[in-house]
């Protein structure tokens, strides 16, 4: 059985790292595949191989080829042609401030968060799963045990039989990608890369767009003279999350930046979903060893 719906994913984040990002791009494989076709022709008008967001620096052709590829992710989410899902958590927060804690099994669990939501989100059981294959855990374990997860379904229908009611999510492929070969894994990291950016450098971020808003300044990140390499390259990342930031606005796809001062959605049904993890109760607690 082929599956008309699939997942790329790409992380953010090493584990000794406080912030970590889980970043995805779901949909119907046709629109995927428009969308890949489209990232595919941005990479090459600009002459480069990959975009990612730890190597956006001060390489102009890089920085124009990451403001493309989210202005195109933008668009074809606003659609609906696409959903685009973020998870952060936090390390040091009441879930993960635990002794022993085994890294490798909690990013499985929260893998499964993200990948429970978005079946959810697009009612599909049906997927294709294409992660990036830097990762390194075991993702059979993880697609077993998301097989056997129970979807709730949008619509019952009271006529329907009780046994065809038990709706599980069904991965009917498992192949790991080589980044540089798949761009939708690249706006995967891209957007994973800018949340956890802003989970990190958030404040700074928007006291500096708010400056060059103040000094009428466009994004276009022509450096004023004596600016250092290393700021240069922040404010580059700065640029790229305020371009967001404003696509989404334009776009009132309910993203929000200013009033955590970090990327987040308050609602997880939108189709750019920022979701950062706060521990649901007590009891939720990382895996340990």
């Amino acid at each position: 059985m082929t599956s008309a719906y699939a997942v790329y994913s790409d992380e953010s984040g090493c584990f000794n790292e406080q912030y970590q990002a889980i970043g995805t791009v779901s949909g119907e494989k046709n629109r995927l595949s428009k969308l890949q076709t489209t990232l595919r022709n941005v990479l090459d008008d600009k002459g480069v191989t990959e975009v990612k967001f730890n190597e956006v620096g001060t390489h102009r052709p890089k920085i124009e080829a990451a403001q493309a590829f989210i202005e195109y992710g933008v668009d074809f989410a606003k659609r609906e042609m696409i959903r685009i899902d973020v998870l952060v958590w936090d390390t040091r927060n009441s879930r993960h401030s635990v002794q022993k804690r085994d890294n490798i099994a909690n990013l499985e669990r929260m893998y499964y968060k993200v990948l429970r939501h978005i079946s959810e989100q697009w009612n599909q059981r049906n997927w294709e799963f294409y992660p990036d294959e830097q990762s390194s855990f075991n993702w059979e374990e993880i697609i077993s045990y998301l097989d056997k997860t129970q979807l709730p379904r949008r619509r019952p229908n009271i006529l329907t039989l009780f046994e065809e009611e038990r709706c599980y999510i069904n991965f009917t492929t498992l192949k790991q990608m080589e980044s540089h070969k798949e761009p939708i894994i690249q706006l995967s990291d891209l957007f994973a890369g800018m949340a956890r950016f802003t989970r990190e450098k958030g404040k700074q971020c928007v006291d500096w767009l708010c400056s060059q808003k103040r000094n009428g300044q466009l994004l276009l990140l022509d450096y004023e003279v004596g600016v250092d390499e290393s700021s240069r390259r922040g404010h580059s990342r700065f640029a790229l999350v305020g371009k967001l930031d404003n696509l989404c606005k334009k776009c009132r796809l309910g993203v929000s930046l200013n009033k955590r001062k970090y990327l987040w959605t308050p609602s997880g049904r939108r189709p750019i979903n920022f979701w950062n993890y706060e521990p649901q109760h007590q009891d939720d607690k990382a895996p340990t060893k």
